[in-house]
């Protein structure tokens, strides 16, 4: 079995080195759980929402005629992949469940923080929401440019890349700008997945999941694109 604590990223600009101090804001918690990271956590997850609005834009605009627009929406592209983990990361919060009650309460239910429940479910269903929607929207800039098949062929290839880049930040604690600052110790850690059985195993389930995430979620709110 792979040691995971040898690969977890540790910098001045790591996930768990934001919103350390002393100040009142980031003593408001939530079963161990600090508010202000719910709203960190929905800025980063509206930023993939935002690039595709830019790049639908551009493309509305300027029809991607010339080699500066073509370049300019392959760089929002990119940062688009970089940020839309994001979205399915706030899912993976509802992990602070966990213990939330003491171990000997009756069937693990305690009165008083029974409350957390749909707390954290509401919080993990938003983040699969914004998931959905910002899929659906550059899905649908791809089949208008490409075609429908390309646009489905495209979503069959990134989801596996998404779930990537979301253990990326669950296990190792990468954020998403970080790929620029160490972009050889991010691919190095990627390559567990690779490498490790174990490790593949986990990133494959994680794919499927979020398949089955998406298609549900299209089925379920209505795939705007369409």
């Amino acid at each position: 079995m792979i040691n995971l604590n040898r690969y977890i990223h540790q910098s001045w600009s790591s996930a768990d080195n934001l919103f350390q101090g002393d100040r009142w804001l980031y003593r408001l918690r939530i079963h161990d759980y600090q508010i202000v990271t719910i709203f960190w956590n929905f800025f980063l997850a509206a930023i993939p929402w935002f690039l595709g609005w830019l790049i639908m834009r551009l493309w509305r605009s300027t029809g991607l005629s010339g080699i500066g627009s073509k370049l300019l929406a392959f760089v929002l592209a990119f940062l688009w992949l970089l940020f839309i983990p994001n979205t399915i990361y706030i899912v993976s919060d509802v992990r602070h469940l966990l213990n939330y009650c003491p171990s000997n309460s009756p069937y693990q239910v305690c009165e008083e923080n029974a409350w957390m429940i749909m707390f954290f479910f509401t919080y993990a269903a938003a983040g699969w929401v914004l998931f959905v929607l910002s899929m659906n929207q550059v899905k649908s800039f791809i089949r208008d440019l490409y075609g429908r098949w390309v646009a489905e062929l495209w979503l069959f290839l990134v989801i596996p890349v998404i779930a990537l880049g979301f253990l990326a930040g669950l296990l190792h604690r990468w954020n998403s700008w970080e790929f620029f600052l160490y972009p050889r110790e991010f691919f190095n850690n990627l390559l567990i997945y690779v490498n490790d059985p174990k490790s593949f195993t986990n990133w494959l389930i994680f794919a499927i999941f979020l398949y089955v995430l998406y298609w549900g979620g299209t089925l379920i709110f209505k795939d705007r694109s369409d």
